[in-house]
């Protein structure tokens, strides 16, 4: 669905093996969440570069008590994010583009959270920027 953009734009979009691990979630949700920190990370990049999408299986803390979840991550090699920015990353109505609503992410977080996990991101200027939804993995019964 993607591809087109990032194509025209000369960014490459590597999906890397991952953890096959179960997880309960509305997967159209988190889906749309997908799509949105990629669309971001190709925002961020503009023209020729690289985004990642993997997924790992990870003990975290989550809902105060340390269990198995999934990290599925979106990294990319753009601009990354100013602090100044950082402070309103998830902010409703915040976008430091011209055309932006400013509720892509802070939908994105609160997906994240109805599905018992969190939307964390690490970002370093010049460098690129990952965000990682961590979702519980699905308790065996």
């Amino acid at each position: 669905m993607l591809e087109p953009q990032l194509k025209e734009n000369a960014i490459d979009l590597t999906v890397e093996p991952g953890a096959e691990m179960p997880i309960e979630v509305d997967s159209q949700q988190v889906r749309q969440v997908l799509i949105n920190l990629v669309q971001n990370a190709a925002d961020s990049i503009g023209e020729n570069g690289h985004i990642k999408l993997r997924s790992r299986s990870q003990k975290i803390a989550l809902s105060e008590r340390v269990r198995q979840a999934v990290v599925l991550e979106v990294e990319d090699d753009g601009k990354g994010i100013p602090a100044d920015v950082q402070q309103r990353l998830f902010d409703p109505f915040y976008s430091t583009k011209a055309n932006g609503t400013g509720l892509g992410l802070s939908i994105a977080a609160r997906i994240a959270e109805q599905h018992g996990g969190v939307l964390q991101y690490q970002t370093q200027l010049n460098r690129g920027t990952t965000f990682g939804i961590i979702l519980p993995a699905k308790s065996e019964s």
